[in-house]
């Protein structure tokens, strides 16, 4: 499994960074193919926009945005449930006072199970989700997650249905 900057002790940064035309068109069109060749991107660059650029300068622009942190990991999305995962469960963790929310995040990491955690508004600050091959695993899971220090409160959920479920995000354009 990948680790996350903030995983393996990085700092994570929100800076916003300056893209242009060309950034954009190779940021969409990897979210759509992240195996995709420098001469394929090339090629689809110029069939779908016209622009026609080299090789050279698609590697550094995608050097670049892996530099600064834009393209974070190339990985295969999987269907889970074709693999074996059957539960889905979202966590709504309450913190009390004796530990830092930045603590208790830092320990949330280390457990492997969870794949996606959040630092929300609102009287359960911490959102987590994590997906099981069977209930035993939740029950693991969250046996794991009373015992960092600081959690006062945890409310679970467990996901019926998947209706979408999709990372890519719409490049957004310059004002």
């Amino acid at each position: 499994m990948s680790k996350t900057s903030a995983q393996s002790g990085k700092a994570i940064s929100h800076e916003k960074i300056d893209l242009d035309e060309l950034d954009r068109k190779i940021l969409s069109y990897l979210q759509e193919d992240g195996k995709a060749s420098l001469r394929k991107i090339e090629k689809h660059l110029e069939q779908k926009y016209g622009i026609k650029s080299s090789i050279s300068a698609i590697k550094n622009h995608i050097e670049r945005l892996t530099n600064q942190g834009v393209i974070k990991d190339y990985i295969a999305v999987l269907d889970c449930c074709k693999i074996g995962y059957r539960e889905m469960l979202l966590l709504f963790i309450k913190v009390n006072s004796s530990v830092s929310i930045k603590d208790t995040l830092c320990q949330l990491q280390t457990i492997d199970a969870i794949n996606a955690i959040y630092q929300v508004s609102g009287n359960q600050p911490i959102f987590c989700m994590a997906k099981c091959v069977e209930k035993e695993n939740q029950i693991d899971l969250l046996e794991k997650v009373k015992k960092i220090e600081g959690i006062e409160e945890i409310t679970t959920q467990v996901v019926l249905q998947k209706v979408k479920e999709d990372m890519r995000v719409s490049i957004p354009t310059p004002h």
